[in-house]
């Protein structure tokens, strides 16, 4: 439907405030230049049920609403263009995807010490670093993707990204996926974001516990290595698997390609748990604090740098990303309706999960 025009705004306004009766009462409006409608008002009923109805009734008008709440003003803003979900692609995370498989077993082939550019055919040894890799970034992906189907949010299949050696020690940036038009509300951004950490860690840890008792401890290669870093969690499993703490005594575990593709997947989680914009930490601060949770994205960006400075300078990758992703979160359709008991059981779940994962030093090279 095209943008009203000045001439029939009148008469707009007339059919929207019909075609809200019952729903939100109108205390005053006005018009903006671009042709949205906004409202201001109170809602007649509570907010998660008014708003499929208000959508419904605004849609056939050509208007998309937007509810928010400053003190006791109930914000309606109408944009003068119906957002519908674009079809779902599938060739190109297919694509993706099977490039990102070539370049897991690429490094997971590294990782054994095989040159798949001297031997191509040396590419299979990186299956077990990639099928463990892979499967938890999968379950992790398919988890935002169930649940967000399961709540009827407009959610793309992943996009894996591939990233090959000698530009990536894990052959992957990760995944996401698209969000193709706004979440319907804060408790679907919360479910939707740590269904992904808390379905990945699913396949993660027992995954890591079987690595890590495949694996060998001993003295720490004499030439340089990597050091991986370790978590509260991390540490726990390795203490379940050895009864002892490592690094320690001169002491360490040397990973199998098992145990070094389930710890990467640790170390992915834990970066997906930051407080930043569409991260899925970022999906969490926002459904608890709303807007505020922009400050809190800007000050860990902020902490980032610090550490990237201080501590390890992975930190500052990351903190550069996290600008590039952006720190603020886009608000949902319905920004009113409040998180339920379970919902803030389920944010701070997710909060101890990041704590439980967070390594001061993500990952080090070590002498020689």
């Amino acid at each position: 439907m095209d943008m009203p025009i000045p001439d029939d705004r009148l008469m707009v306004t007339s059919r929207v405030r019909e075609a809200l009766a019952g729903l939100y009462e109108i205390i005053r409006y006005e018009w903006d230049e671009h042709g949205a409608l906004r409202l201001h008002g109170r809602l007649l009923v509570l907010a998660e049920v008014a708003y499929p109805s208000i959508r419904a009734q605004l849609e056939p008008l050509g208007f998309t609403p937007f509810l928010t709440r400053i003190a006791d003003d109930d914000i309606l803003q109408a944009l003068p263009v119906v957002v519908k979900a674009t079809q779902q692609q599938l060739l190109v995370p297919g694509v993706l995807f099977l490039l990102t498989i070539i370049t897991a077993l690429m490094a997971g082939a590294e990782y054994r010490g095989v040159d798949v550019f001297q031997n191509p055919a040396g590419i299979l040894a990186g299956l077990p670093f990639a099928l463990t890799l892979l499967g938890i970034l999968t379950a992790h992906e398919m988890g935002h993707y169930i649940v967000g189907r399961l709540r009827g949010a407009p959610v793309s299949l992943p996009y894996f990204i591939p990233l090959p050696p000698p530009l990536s020690i894990t052959g992957t940036l990760g995944a996401v996926i698209v969000q193709r038009e706004p979440m319907q509300d804060r408790r679907t951004i919360l479910e939707i974001g740590l269904a992904g950490p808390f379905a990945g860690l699913v396949f993660a840890i027992p995954i890591l516990i079987y690595g890590l008792s495949t694996s060998t401890v001993g003295p720490p290669p004499a030439g340089g290595y990597l050091q991986e870093g370790n978590s509260i969690l991390y540490a726990g499993l390795k203490y379940l698997v050895f009864g002892t703490f490592l690094p320690g005594g001169g002491l360490d575990v040397q990973l199998n390609d098992v145990a070094w593709g389930a710890w990467i997947g640790l170390l992915i989680t834990m970066m997906n748990l930051l407080p930043v914009g569409q991260l899925d930490g970022g999906h969490a601060a926002y459904a608890l604090l709303g807007r505020r949770a922009d400050y809190l994205a800007y000050g860990v960006i902020a902490l980032c740098f610090a550490l990237g400075v201080t501590v390890s300078q992975t930190w500052l990758f990351w903190g550069v990303m996290a600008l590039m992703i952006g720190p603020r979160h886009p608000a949902p359709l319905n920004d009113i309706s409040d998180l339920r008991a379970g919902h803030v059981v389920l944010a701070v779940v997710g909060l101890l999960v990041f704590v439980l994962l967070f390594m001061p030093v993500p990952i080090a090279i070590v002498g020689p």
